[in-house]
Formats: structure tokens, C-alpha cells, sequence
């Protein structure tokens, strides 16, 4: 089951790698922004809030890192929490349209986890980290001097879990 799961989140990287290649994506060397993002883990199964910053290493590749606190799930007596540390490497594909950016991604992912015991009586809390690897791909949307964008990756670790991501980066150079 979970081997299909990946299979699918890792689909749309395909597809977006088979885009023709014609002109040059609206990135030049130096670019920077910074913006937010919402977003949903689908271990935790929870929304998430972050930030994040681009910086263009050429013209087609982004060095992207990102800050995710996932909002805590709770059951029974127990909290959990999730907090996601990412470096990625964003390669952008060339498309007809310079107002749509598609985009592979990879990179490194450490995964910051609390469990809490809401019980006077015993003290279960515990706090985890877990290293790992991203892979996905998304798309950002030019949209006057903003970029939308959407995402999706899968963090290849003890804590896997597919990221839905999407949000809103400003131009700061």
C-alpha cells in the first residue's frame, strides 16, 4: 500500500519532467525571494504554516529552504507535534509559457517530533528527530510581480510522510 502511495505522489515529477523544453524560465542568477506556505502532512494528518526563501543559484536551479510547523494532532491523552527543517534543490523546467515555472525538487528534510502525555501522573513525553531525503516537484505561478505556487514532496525517512504545500513568494532584490 505504501509503495503505491509513493508511486503516485512521485507521478506528477514525472509528468512535469516530460514538459518540452523552449524558453528560458523567469529566474536569473541572484534572484531572490522569500515568502509563506500552508500546507498538510499526511503522516501527522495535519495542516502545517511555514516559510520559505528561494535563491537562484543559475537560472535553473533554486537553492530552497524551508521552515513547516505542523499544528498538533492529539489522541486519547497523547500531543504530537511536528516541526520540518528542509534544504532543498529546486531544478525549474523551461516551458512555452515564462509565467509558469515547473519544477523537480530534492533535498534533505529533519524532522523535529514531540509526543506529550497529558497525564500528571506520568511523565511519557518524548522528543524524536529524524533525518531524511525530499523528492517531488511543483509549479510557481507568476502572477504580476508574486509567485504562486504549489508543491508536493515525499520525505524518504523513519518518519515518512507526503507534504502538500502551497503558497505565496515575494521578489526581495
Amino acid at each position: 500500500m505504501k509503495t503505491n502511495f509513493i508511486y503516485t505522489a512521485l507521478l506528477p515529477v514525472v509528468l512535469i519532467a516530460g514538459i518540452p523544453q523552449y524558453l528560458s524560465a523567469q529566474t536569473t542568477e541572484g534572484t531572490m525571494r522569500i515568502g509563506g506556505q500552508l500546507g498538510f502532512g499526511t503522516e501527522i494528518e495535519s495542516l502545517g504554516i511555514g516559510a520559505r526563501f528561494d535563491y537562484a543559484i543559475t537560472d535553473q536551479i533554486l537553492l530552497a529552504p524551508d521552515l513547516m510547523y505542523f499544528f498538533g494532532s492529539s489522541e486519547e491523552d497523547y500531543d504530537f507535534n511536528w516541526f520540518d527543517i528542509n534544504l532543498n534543490g529546486n531544478y525549474l523546467f523551461n516551458t512555452e509559457n515564462p509565467d509558469i515555472i515547473p519544477y523537480a525538487l530534492a533535498g534533505f528534510n529533519i524532522a523535529i517530533l514531540s509526543v506529550d502525555y497529558d497525564n500528571p501522573l506520568i511523565d511519557e513525553d518524548s522528543d524524536n528527530t529524524e533525518i531524511g531525503f525530499n523528492l517531488g516537484g511543483g509549479v510557481d505561478f507568476l502572477v504580476g510581480n508574486l509567485f504562486v505556487f504549489g508543491e508536493l514532496r515525499y520525505v524518504l525517512s523513519s518518519a515518512d510522510q507526503l507534504v502538500i504545500a502551497g503558497g505565496v513568494k515575494f521578489p526581495i532584490n
